[in-house]
């Protein structure tokens, strides 16, 4: 089971409380011992670590360069060990030239933002799902479109429908990584640039139809994107 759990106001972070949730054989960045969660969990933002392990009662921390979530893995990666609780700060992967979207498999039912960086040159698409995929409803954001140059929110995930709170100008970049952020909340969708959630927004729309947002898709379209993506 995964819940969310929020250390920080500046994030939430993706829990797993069962070891058959961790990949134990990713690199270990940094272990210690006599500290707290909290305390572990501060301590892998300050190396830049993408995930940890903690023990509350023994207060161990291990703190790893890679996290994995089990749906992306083949059998045999996992090995259940009791009284650890296992963390996820952020996720890293690419897409293709591919018509498919992509669900990350986080569970936003019960949040209203998240916040990712891509490289890619024109066409990343985010859908905040109602479903797995995009045959249920949902919004789908546009980020670069049309060569790069536009930027627009759609009600679903038909090519060709209208656009709202369109935005002209180049948001992505070929070469480096650009930082945005989504909101939605009651069919209220918006969309940023930069770390902090509020700021810095370029697209902003209220929807008549008001979805429940469970599911993160994402896709490139016409050329391949790098994403990292924040729990």
């Amino acid at each position: 089971m995964r819940v969310q759990c929020n250390f920080f106001d500046q994030g939430t972070w993706k829990v797993i409380d069962s070891m058959t949730d961790v990949y134990t054989t990713s690199s270990v960045l940094s272990s210690h011992q006599d500290v707290t969660c909290i305390e572990c969990a501060a301590r892998t933002l300050m190396l830049d670590g993408k995930g940890y392990t903690c023990n509350r009662g023994k207060q161990i921390c291990m703190i790893y360069s890679t996290c994995h979530i089990k749906d992306r893995l083949a059998s045999g990666d996992w090995e259940p060990i009791r009284g650890w609780l296992h963390f996820c700060t952020k996720i890293t992967l690419a897409t293709g030239l591919t018509r498919t979207w992509l669900d990350l498999g986080i569970q936003l039912s019960r949040r209203k933002s998240i916040r990712f960086q891509v490289k890619a040159t024109n066409d990343v698409y985010i859908g905040l799902g109602s479903g797995h995929n995009t045959d249920s409803p949902g919004y789908w954001v546009v980020l670069g479109g049309w060569g790069g140059t536009t930027s627009c929110l759609r009600d679903g995930f038909v090519h060709g429908s209208q656009c709202y709170s369109t935005y002209i100008g180049r948001v992505l970049s070929g070469e480096q990584y650009r930082l945005f952020w989504v909101t939605w909340n009651e069919g209220h969708v918006r969309v940023g640039t930069g770390e902090t959630v509020g700021n810095g927004t370029i697209m902003d729309h209220v929807f008549p139809n008001v979805y429940t947002v469970r599911h993160a898709l994402i896709r490139t379209r016409w050329c391949r994107g790098e994403w990292v993506i924040y729990l």
